[in-house]
């Protein structure tokens, strides 16, 4: 999978032609956690501070485009912790500028104006979100552009890039939500491969993922087992 970090300015973002009734009144938003992205709901729980510190987090709350928002936490110097969700209008917004077969995570967010934008995705969602960008004309700095990274400690560097990439579509999907979001037959298309070689990757992605978290807890006595047994080293 690929990596791409950019920015871009809120006026350079207008040219989307979708408008951003809350954002004006943001000094800086920090994504902390994606909950659900797709083309029907947006959830996530961002950092905020505003630009008037007598600005009430409700005041996000626009009709049909945010239609949620929760504290969690205020600290001290003015920045809170917030949960918010927004509906297809709020989708739209990503859709408008390329972000439907990709995924957005962090560092994602405002600062003093600027949008900062990552976006995690194979080398070709990573040229079609560009080429998107530019099709509506926004300019834009790309800061950071290479394979994706993940943390050495992380179950993720125990994955082929085929499999990180069909695990991520499926969770991001709604495979794993119950009930189901999307079936295997209908994920086997967004991803342009056959439902037998998904659920292939699905299962080999799952059982390496259970396999190190079980055998670095020791769960069911299976660091004394792996001795006796023949790992399964095959790679779709």
């Amino acid at each position: 999978m690929r990596r791409l970090n950019l920015e871009v300015s809120e006026k350079e973002l207008s040219k989307v032609g979708v408008e951003i009734p809350p954002f004006h009144k943001i000094k800086s938003l920090e994504l902390l956690h994606f909950l659900r992205q797709d083309n029907k709901e947006i959830a996530a729980v961002w950092k905020i501070e505003f630009k008037d510190p007598a600005t009430k987090i409700e005041e996000l709350l626009v009709q049909d485009f945010l239609f949620e928002v929760q504290l969690l936490e205020k600290e001290k110097n003015g920045v809170y912790t917030i949960f918010m969700r927004g509906g297809p209008t709020f989708a739209s917004v990503l859709n408008s500028i390329g972000v439907v077969n990709g995924y957005l995570f962090p560092p994602l967010g405002i600062q003093n104006g600027l949008i900062k934008i990552s976006f995690l995705g194979s080398a070709q969602q990573v040229r079609e979100f560009l080429e998107k960008l530019d099709a509506k004309g926004i300019r834009y700095r790309i800061t950071l552009m290479g394979d994706a990274q993940f943390s050495p400690d992380s179950p993720l560097n125990q994955l082929t890039d085929k499999q990180r990439e069909v695990l991520i579509s499926a969770f991001k999907l709604g495979y794993y939500d119950i009930p189901r979001r999307i079936n295997s037959d209908e994920l086997a298309k967004k991803l342009n491969i056959v439902n037998s070689t998904l659920i292939e990757h699905l299962r080999k992605a799952e059982q390496r993922l259970l396999h190190n978290i079980l055998t670095q807890r020791n769960d069911f006595g299976l660091n004394d087992e792996k001795n006796q047994t023949t790992p399964h080293n095959s790679q779709p």
